[in-house]
């Protein structure tokens, strides 16, 4: 293993599995917020491409640094950059979370603009060479997931003619108690994809498809 990545297991796994009771959410899938296989396989992936600079584009924020329940993914992201080159662009709509990310973030690597997130994407330079997008904006309720998950589409939509050797991932995705149905940020874009016969290569806590 990429000594880089045995450091991040060591110090980030127990904080990324935090292994929270879905049931109490409705939610049938035990591992909430578990978070760490995912992002293993994120860095795994860019690593492989063995590149001197990586172009990571994240939807939503570091708004609660610290918080390891909201998967710290702009830090993490951030830490890969200082360790591989690159830069993180974010966006989030609430601009106290802005703030908060671009005061806690190291901004040799790291940048995040207040708007809405959809829009943002539609006016951003050089998608086409962008590494990894990271959907996670529009929080979710898990049994009235349609608004989040419409938003999450429409990011998606947003980016999908400029794919190009890169990563999607899709935050906060579980399924129901109740009828065992997917739901989450990521539930039409699966749907959307699933329509065109596309997979993804991980479907957890998190959602993951290389393009």
């Amino acid at each position: 293993m990429n000594a880089w990545l045995e450091e991040f297991s060591t110090k980030y796994k127990s904080l990324l599995d935090v292994n929270a009771n879905g049931a109490k959410r409705g939610l049938a899938d035990k591992t909430i917020y578990n978070r760490y296989q995912g992002f293993k396989i994120i860095f795994e992936k860019l690593i492989d491409k063995n590149k001197d600079f990586y172009s990571i584009v994240e939807t939503g924020t570091t708004r609660n640094p610290n918080n390891w329940k909201d998967g710290n993914s702009g830090f993490l992201f951030v830490e890969f950059c200082k360790q591989f080159g690159g830069f993180v662009k974010s966006v989030d709509i609430d601009k106290k979370a802005v703030e908060e990310s671009n005061n806690f973030n190291d901004s040799t690597y790291h940048l995040a603009e207040c708007m809405d997130s959809v829009k943002w994407l539609s006016r951003l330079p050089e998608l086409g060479t962008v590494d990894l997008f990271y959907l996670d904006s529009y929080d979710v309720k898990w049994k009235q997931d349609t608004k989040s998950a419409e938003h999450h589409l429409n990011e998606f939509k947003a980016i999908e003619p400029h794919l190009n050797n890169c990563l999607v991932a899709i935050d906060d995705n579980s399924f129901l108690i109740e009828n065992n149905q997917r739901t989450g940020k990521g539930r039409m874009i699966v749907e959307y994809l699933d329509s065109k016969n596309i997979k993804p290569i991980y479907d957890g806590y998190q959602i993951i498809y290389e393009f």
